[in-house]
C-alpha cells in the first residue's frame, strides 16, 4: 500500500542540505583568509559528500516510508529533485546575501572588472548600476543551478540502488512464500 506523498516530511532534508551549504560557504570565507589553495579540493569533496549523504537519506526515507511497495527510479529522482530544489533556493538566497552584505568587497573587485570590460566594449555612460545588479542576480541564479544540478547528479547514482535492493528483497520474500 503506497502512502500519500508527503513532501513536508522530505522538506527537512532540503532545509538541512541548504543550511549545510550555507555553513560550507561561511567556512570558505574563513578559509580564504587563512589557508592556501591546497585545502580547497579536500573541502570540495567534503561538500559533495554532504550532498550525496542528504540525497541518499531522502531517497532512503521515501523508498521505505512513502513508496514502500511501489518505489521506482523515477520516484527516487523526483524526491532528490524536490530536496535539491529546496536546498538550491536557500543556496541562491544565501549567495545573494553574501555578495551584497557579508563580503561585498571581494565581489566588488570582480564587478569593477566587468564594468571596465563593458565600457571598453561600448557600454553607455550611467549603466554601471545595471551591470552590478546583473552580477548579483546572475550569481544567485548560478548558485541555484549548481546546487540543483549537484543533487540531480547525486540522484542518478543513488536512486537505482534502492530499486535493486527492493527487487532482491521481493525475490527473497517470494522464495520464502514458496517454501
Amino acid at each position: 500500500m503506497e502512502k500519500k506523498v508527503t513532501y513536508g516530511s522530505l522538506l527537512k532534508y532540503g532545509l538541512l542540505l541548504g543550511l549545510m551549504s550555507m555553513v560550507f560557504s561561511l567556512i570558505k570565507i574563513y578559509l580564504r583568509n587563512f589557508t592556501d589553495k591546497d585545502l580547497w579540493s579536500v573541502f570540495m569533496l567534503l561538500e559533495t559528500a554532504t550532498v550525496v549523504f542528504f540525497v541518499y537519506c531522502a531517497i532512503r526515507f521515501a523508498a521505505k516510508q512513502i513508496y514502500a511497495t511501489n518505489y521506482s527510479f523515477a520516484k527516487g529522482v523526483k524526491v532528490a529533485l524536490f530536496v535539491g530544489f529546496i536546498a538550491a533556493v536557500l543556496a541562491s538566497i544565501y549567495q545573494y546575501v553574501e555578495m551584497r552584505y557579508i563580503i561585498p568587497e571581494v565581489y566588488q573587485a570582480q564587478i569593477e572588472i566587468a564594468i571596465e570590460s563593458a565600457i571598453d566594449k561600448g557600454l553607455p555612460a550611467g549603466r554601471e548600476s545595471t551591470i552590478q545588479t546583473m552580477f548579483w542576480v546572475f550569481g544567485a541564479i548560478f548558485a541555484f543551478f549548481i546546487s540543483f544540478l549537484t543533487s540531480l547528479l547525486a540522484s542518478f547514482f543513488i536512486a537505482p540502488f534502492f530499486k535493486k535492493r527492493q527487487i532482491i528483497n521481493s525475490e527473497e520474500s517470494s522464495s520464502l512464500d514458496n517454501q
